[in-house]
C-alpha cells in the first residue's frame, strides 16, 4: 500500500510539474508575441513617418560610399601667400590677371568658342581660362526638365535661385550626414538631389579638398590641391556679371611646379577691365 501512495504521489506530482511546464511555455509564447505585435506596430508607426527619410538617409549613404567627393565641404584656405616672381599680365574675357610664369607659349596658345582661353607654357604646364554668363548653372538645371523655377524655389527656398554660387554653396555644402530619417521629407528630398548634383558635377580633385576663396568682386571655390596634381585642381569664381573658371594643368616631373602661392598671384591681381585684350605681353613681378 505505501508503494502504491508514492506511485501516485509520484503521477500527480509530475502531472502537475507538466501542467505548470505547459503554462509557463504559453507565457513565453504571449509575451513573445506581445512583444512581437509592438515591434511590428512600432516598425510601421516609423515607416509611415519616416519611411520615405530613411529610403533617402540609405540612398545618401550609398552615394557617399560611391562618389566621396560629396562628403566634403568647404574650408577657409588656410595658405594665403602670393608668389612674387617675375611673372606675366594676361587678359581674356574682360578680366585682367597676373600670372607668375613668364614662358607662355603664345604659338601655342589659342581662344576657342569665344570664351575658352588655353593658355600653354613653355614648362608644359596648362592654364585654361573659362567664362560663363550670370546664372548658367542654375539655368541649366531649371532648363533639364526635372522641376520648373516654383517647384525649385519650393524646394531649395529663394536662395538658390539668386545666383550660380548661392546654389553651388547650398550643393556644397550638403553631405549624406545631413540626410537622417529624422528629418522632413521635404528636407530628405531637397538634400538627396542636392547631393546627386553634387556628386555629378564636382570637377577632378574634389576628392582632396574644397576651399572657399575670394578674388576682387568675385566669390567662388578651389577644387583640390596643388600638392595633389596628379587628380587635378581648378578655381571656379562667381561674381554678378558672371564666372570664371581657372583649370591648372601641372606636366608630370616638369620643371615648373604650381603651388598654392601661384594660384594666390592669380586671384589677388583679378580684376575688371574695360577695354577686352586677348593677352598682354607685358612682364611683371
Amino acid at each position: 500500500m505505501d508503494v502504491d501512495r508514492r506511485v501516485v504521489q509520484i503521477r500527480r506530482h509530475a502531472e502537475l510539474l507538466v501542467r505548470l511546464g505547459r503554462r509557463r511555455f504559453m507565457s513565453r509564447w504571449k509575451h513573445v508575441l506581445v512583444w512581437l505585435g509592438i515591434a511590428v506596430v512600432a516598425c510601421g508607426t516609423f515607416f509611415w513617418f519616416f519611411g520615405v527619410q530613411t529610403l533617402l538617409a540609405l540612398e545618401a549613404r550609398y552615394i557617399g560610399q560611391k562618389s566621396p567627393v560629396v562628403k566634403r565641404v568647404p574650408i577657409e584656405l588656410s595658405d594665403l601667400s602670393v608668389s612674387q616672381t617675375t611673372g606675366k599680365k594676361l587678359s581674356y574675357f574682360g578680366y585682367e590677371f597676373e600670372v607668375p610664369w613668364d614662358d607662355v607659349d603664345e604659338s601655342k596658345s589659342r581662344i576657342i568658342g569665344g570664351n575658352k582661353a588655353i593658355i600653354a607654357f613653355r614648362s608644359g604646364n596648362v592654364l585654361s581660362v573659362w567664362s560663363g554668363s550670370p546664372r548658367e548653372f542654375v539655368n541649366l538645371v531649371l532648363s533639364s526638365g526635372k522641376m520648373d523655377s516654383d517647384t525649385f524655389r519650393q524646394i531649395y527656398a529663394d536662395e538658390a535661385l539668386k545666383s550660380d554660387y548661392a546654389l553651388h554653396r547650398i550643393m556644397l555644402q550638403t553631405t549624406p550626414a545631413k540626410i537622417t530619417p529624422f528629418i522632413s521629407k521635404r528636407k530628405a528630398v531637397s538634400g538627396a538631389m542636392l547631393l546627386l548634383m553634387k556628386a555629378i558635377s564636382a570637377p577632378r580633385g574634389a576628392d582632396s579638398a574644397i576651399f572657399a576663396v575670394t578674388a576682387a568682386d568675385f566669390r567662388g571655390f578651389q577644387y583640390g590641391r596643388p600638392q595633389v596634381p596628379s587628380v587635378g585642381f581648378s578655381v571656379e569664381l562667381f561674381g554678378d556679371n558672371g564666372s570664371l573658371d581657372f583649370i591648372f594643368g601641372q606636366k608630370m616631373n616638369g620643371p615648373t611646379v604650381i603651388s598654392q602661392a601661384d594660384i594666390n598671384r592669380i586671384l589677388q591681381t583679378l580684376r575688371k577691365v574695360s577695354g577686352e585684350t586677348v593677352a598682354l605681353n607685358t612682364n611683371s613681378r
